[in-house]
């Protein structure tokens, strides 16, 4: 059980590689998740340590493999479709070590 509740899906595609013909990124089929998203602006480092500005926040119960050239697409409540590259990705760990929440800030 999750520490928050996860009461919305997000549709995770993994980047397989790149199409060979074109150079296009080519997804893995498209992985339905239990997540919350959480809206607003705040300010994170990316994989080369600059300062960017992050708009909302997933959070997934225990350790999800994402990566940052993965695409995270949403459904709100009012039917609007978004999707998302994520720019930080961080691991919450209890004491004993074990995963319990997986934050993408996107």
């Amino acid at each position: 059980m999750a520490l928050i509740p996860l009461k919305q899906t997000v549709t995770l595609m993994k980047l397989t590689g790149t199409d060979p013909d074109y150079g296009d990124p080519v997804y893995s089929d498209p992985i339905a998740l239990k997540c919350r998203f959480q809206e607003g602006v705040k300010l994170v480092r990316n994989q080369r340590g600059e300062e960017v500005a992050a708009v909302g926040t997933f959070f997934f119960g225990g350790l999800i493999d994402v990566g940052l050239s993965d695409t995270l697409t949403l459904t709100n409540e009012l039917g609007t479709v978004t999707t998302y590259k994520p720019i930080a990705i961080s691991v919450k760990r209890a004491l004993s070590g074990k995963p319990l929440l997986t934050e993408v800030d996107v």
